[in-house]
């Protein structure tokens, strides 16, 4: 399999003043997250603001940051409550050149275990790109228990699961079962707790604006140093709960803005913090003297 990396950010989607998807300024804001410290990117996951793109619009953002990017991971937000939509998208991030597809338990439908089982196994089977799953129940609506991942990973090119669930006794069992099974965290608070476990990498929101630090205390982890891993955990947890105060992707699209991204507003029904908890969300930043770079 190709290394698809251990940190990668699930990408916000800029936008021109008009409201269109801004291309130009996602191959660069893309070239940016690698530049700190990024293995590559999610282009089109939730953060991207997936349900609000149509597929044209996908296609071209994967095609577009995967020419930026070159041989840097680009992962492909494919995934839909519609298994027929979601392979059609998987053969589109195929053709587009993307290097593996993140596809989300399906939601508001709130599937069985088998049917959230064949959803994926539909979707893997219809592409040769490697398929990350991906868990996440405050916004599907339903885990996947640990018997559903375990027979997904048994499934030859569904490589791992993208974890957010919050539990870390189920995500220790995926991992005991199937060690070769890669997790990525999907909570940026969990990652030292799940690093330390063993888990891959993450796939990562605050990573727009903290990467290199969440590449420093990576590099901890591996190499044993858990208090100097620790402390970085720690002083990372209030600049993750700032990024999420109004939500996700809202918050961290506001969080950009403010640093000089021109990344423009979101799309509705995504709305940007007021001026009360957009303050409140800047001073905890100011507090960790975040200097973040614009792309140029």
């Amino acid at each position: 399999m190709t290394d698809l990396g251990r940190l990668l950010t699930a990408m916000v989607t800029p936008y021109t003043p008009a409201g269109e998807v801004d291309y130009a300024h996602a191959r660069r804001l893309a070239a940016h997250l690698v530049r700190s410290g990024n293995d590559g990117v999610v282009s089109v996951g939730t953060t991207g603001e997936s349900p609000l793109l149509t597929d044209d619009e996908k296609y071209r953002l994967w095609e577009e940051v995967k020419q930026e990017l070159g041989q840097k991971t680009v992962v492909a937000g494919a995934g839909t409550n519609d298994t027929r939509h979601s392979i059609h998208l998987a053969h589109l991030a195929e053709k587009a050149g993307a290097d593996a597809i993140l596809a989300v338990v399906p939601y508001y439908l709130k599937p069985p275990q088998e049917g959230i089982y064949q959803h994926f196994r539909a979707i893997a089977e219809s592409t040769s790109l490697p398929v990350i799953v991906y868990n996440v129940p405050g916004r599907t609506g339903v885990n996947m228990t640990v018997e559903t991942i375990l027979r997904c990973a048994e499934v030859p090119n569904i490589v791992g699961d993208k974890e957010a669930n919050g539990d870390l006794v189920h995500t220790a069992a995926i991992m005991e079962a199937a060690p070769d099974f890669k997790i990525w965290s999907g909570n940026d608070n969990d990652n030292f707790h799940l690093w330390c476990m063993g888990a891959w990498g993450a796939i990562s929101v605050t990573g727009h604006i903290v990467a290199a630090r969440q590449r420093e205390m990576l590099d901890h982890i591996l190499a044993g140093r858990l208090p100097e891993a620790a402390a970085i955990h720690r002083s990372l947890c209030r600049v993750t709960d700032a990024c999420f105060l109004n939500g996700s992707p809202s918050t961290i699209r506001y969080v950009l803005r403010q640093l000089g991204f021109a990344i423009g507003e979101p799309r509705l029904p995504v709305v940007e913090p007021d001026e009360t908890v957009g303050a409140k969300v800047m001073a905890e930043l100011r507090k960790h003297r975040l200097d973040v770079p614009v792309p140029a």
